[in-house]
Formats: structure tokens, C-alpha cells, sequence
């Protein structure tokens, strides 16, 4: 089985961007500071794909 980079990049960078604009849409009206909110998804999405993902889930479950 041949696995491509390109095309796990791809992937890679698609759900980073799809996660980042649910975390921002999660977050709005709840966080008092927006931009940071998603300036921190996007680092997390980034850097360590995990961590993106339970802080999308955090801004989802969070009560306003």
C-alpha cells in the first residue's frame, strides 16, 4: 500500500480548517474574546490536531 503525503496533507489541512470555523461558530456568544478563541483553534489545529478538536468540543458543550 503506497500512502501519499500530498494527499494526507491535504486532509490534514481541510478538517484543521473545517474545526477552526466550527470552534468559531461554537465559541460565538459565549467567549468574551473572540479573535482569541480562534487564533488559539487555529494553533491547536495546527501544531497538535487533538487538542483542536476536544477545544472545538469544549466551546460546544460550554453554557453560556
Amino acid at each position: 500500500m503506497e500512502i501519499n503525503a500530498t494527499i494526507v496533507g491535504q486532509i490534514g489541512f481541510v478538517l484543521a480548517v473545517v474545526f477552526i470555523c466550527l470552534t468559531i461558530k461554537f465559541a460565538k456568544g459565549k467567549a468574551d474574546n473572540l479573535p482569541l478563541a480562534g487564533f488559539c483553534s487555529l494553533l491547536f489545529n495546527f501544531l497538535f490536531p487533538p487538542a483542536g478538536w476536544f477545544y472545538c468540543y469544549h466551546w460546544n458543550k460550554k453554557k453560556q
